[in-house]
């Protein structure tokens, strides 16, 4: 009867009536519903998303904020610092002069950096572009980047946290991430073009791209609409206050997600780039296929890592630094593009853009996080002849690295001072701040930093000989007792023969930690 009904109305209506239903189906729906699920359960501060298909954005919003402290609304265009996403431009700016004959993707390093100590190697420019050069990340040295990240330095002090160090593999042979590569990069683009990493991005790349709201990011610059980062402290959020001066050029910039998608689209558009040079930078060779133990299927090309979902192929990069995190990931063959940025610390970005990408492939939801639990966190009573037992210096190491975890972490090193602060077991990292020691049933300790790690000691003759940091991640630090927990020492004084000094002087007449 209904049937009949709609039959013999006037086809105008019939087809009003018709696409009634098409509403619940509403593509935006059901990313609004992807993104708000992964941000509960990433604990994340805020973001904002954009989704693609075609050359038409289909969804484009914020989530939470933007800054904490204020309640100040995260937007569909706030700015955040960029980690993961602008890494590319690194490789395009590099391929650049590939193409215009001032560089060859064969060249020695040591024809432009003569000072950096290959140590009997031969590293080339398509083995930094590829992550395949064998030379230690410094980003997991330890004390050289942690104990000063809120010191700017310039490129060659850079450099100087992880030249003359042990090779991880012998170049070319393994694929490994080394941030180093890119530092390495930067210096010479500059000394190619003569121009300043700053200026040659803005002339080369963004102004093609016609972007206005990226920007290089400094101590000299005010950023507008820039959200704060924000890192997770016990059961709640604090401020982040890496310095992004403290790390290579490349990772001082920050952005919108339109905005990357903007330099996207005219990176596939081939005005930054050849065509050839855009299929180079997309396909695997050599190491690159075996990127990953853990997933066969995931690759890197050459400044580009070649991602997927499920069999979905797609390119781009993630990271997280400074508080923030980014994605940007373009499905080539299914017309797809999504980009994330967040201001809270953690590869949340990567996981909000891959729940967005498989709502609009269709996929299976990935298996669901439990959101964040608040702990209260609380602690036994450490008695004075206890804590007088534990304190001291700890330097420590990485014991046996796990297969997901980098090779540079095996020469990773850490210093720890455990002191009495009034009665409370306290723990510093040096560089950084001190915080309680909150013992445990079982006689182990953790942070409100990171309550997941669990710290314990080992006694000899009443004292503690050594400790040991277990993480969730599979990460084991172990570590002698090298001093006493008395701040002078910790620090290395160079004004004096501590015998910590020769770890923490970075140059002559200057300390890290000071």
């Amino acid at each position: 009867m209904i049937a009949n009904r709609l039959t013999n109305l006037p086809f105008g209506v019939f087809l009003a009536l018709c696409t009634i239903p098409m509403r619940a189906q509403n593509p935006a729906e059901g990313l609004d519903a992807a993104a708000k699920r992964v941000v509960a359960q990433q604990g994340v501060v805020g973001a904002s998303v954009l989704v693609a298909q075609g050359n038409r954005v289909i969804f484009h919003k914020g989530y939470g904020f933007a800054d904490l402290g204020l309640e100040a609304p995260t937007k569909d265009e706030t700015v955040y610092h960029v980690v993961g996403p602008t890494m590319p431009l690194t490789g395009i700016a590099i391929l650049q002069q590939v193409e215009r004959g001032k560089l060859s993707l064969e060249d020695d390093i040591a024809k432009f950096i003569p000072e950096f100590p290959e140590q009997g190697h031969h590293v080339t420019v398509r083995q930094l572009l590829s992550h395949t050069s064998g030379i230690v990340d410094y980003h997991y040295l330890g004390d050289p980047i942690d104990a000063t990240s809120r010191q700017p330095k310039a490129l060659d002090e850079v450099m100087a946290l992880y030249s003359g160090k042990r090779w991880v593999n012998e170049p070319g042979t393994k694929w490994d991430w080394s941030i180093s590569g890119f530092q390495l990069l930067v210096t010479i683009l500059e000394r190619v073009t003569g121009q300043s990493y700053e200026d040659y991005v803005q002339q080369n790349i963004l102004a093609p791209a016609g972007v206005k709201s990226t920007t290089y990011c400094d101590d000299f610059t005010l950023t507008r609409g820039l959200s704060h980062g924000y890192r997770k402290f016990g059961s709640g959020y604090v401020m982040a206050h890496e310095n992004d001066m403290a790390f290579n050029t490349d990772l001082r910039y920050c952005s919108t997600v339109g905005d990357l998608y903007q330099i996207w689209r005219t990176v596939k558009e081939k005005k930054l780039v050849s065509p050839e040079t855009l299929k180079m930078m997309s396909t695997v060779a050599g190491p690159g296929e075996h990127m990953s133990a853990q997933d066969p299927k995931l690759h890197y090309g050459m400044a580009l890592t070649l991602n997927h979902e499920d069999d979905h192929r797609s390119m781009g990069q993630h990271g997280s630094l400074l508080g923030y995190s980014g994605c940007l990931y373009d499905f080539t063959d299914d017309q797809l593009t999504v980009v994330v940025l967040t201001n809270t610390e953690g590869q949340n970005a990567y996981a909000i853009a891959r729940a967005l990408a498989r709502t609009v492939l269709k996929l299976p939801e990935l298996p669901q996080q439990p959101a964040p639990q608040a702990e209260a966190m609380t602690g036994d009573p450490v008695s004075p002849s206890e804590i007088k037992q534990l304190i001291g210096t700890f330097v420590l190491a990485a014991g046996k690295v796990p297969a997901n975890l980098h090779d540079s972490f095996a020469q990773y090193r850490r210093t720890y001072r455990v002191f009495d602060e009034n009665g409370r077991l306290m723990i510093e990292p040096l560089g950084q701040g001190a915080e309680r020691l909150l013992k445990l049933a079982d006689g182990s300790f953790r942070m409100r930093s990171a309550p997941k790690t669990r710290i314990s000691f080992v006694l000899r003759e009443g004292h503690a000989a050594s400790m040991t940091m277990d993480s969730p991640g599979g990460l084991e630090l172990v570590g002698e007792r090298v001093g006493e927990a008395i701040r002078k020492r910790f620090t290395g004084s160079c004004s004096e023969s501590a015998p910590l000094r020769s770890r923490f002087c970075r140059r002559a007449g200057s300390c890290a930690g000071r």
